[in-house]
């Protein structure tokens, strides 16, 4: 056991390398990059995007962290005037 440490341990640290001059290099292409500008909202503007509400049954099925009756849902729905 203990003669494949270092071979195991190399690797390890090898690939460890491997991946952060990855993200090192990805993060030089990435950094010209323009993103759009998002015009910023406060509170004495008018609001004119739809509401974005959904239900429980808009979702496809998932599974649950627990076990669940057929009667559970996961969610629900909100309603008012904004």
């Amino acid at each position: 056991m203990e003669s494949y440490i270092v071979p195991i341990g190399l690797t390890v640290i090898v690939l460890v390398l491997i991946a952060v001059a990855g993200c090192v290099v990805s993060m030089l292409f990435s950094s010209g990059m323009k993103r759009p500008k998002l015009p910023a909202y406060s509170l004495d503007q008018e609001w004119t995007l739809a509401p974005a509400l959904y239900s429980a049954t808009d979702i496809e099925p998932m599974a649950l962290p627990r076990h669940f009756d057929p009667s559970d849902v996961e969610g629900g729905y909100a309603s008012g005037k904004w």
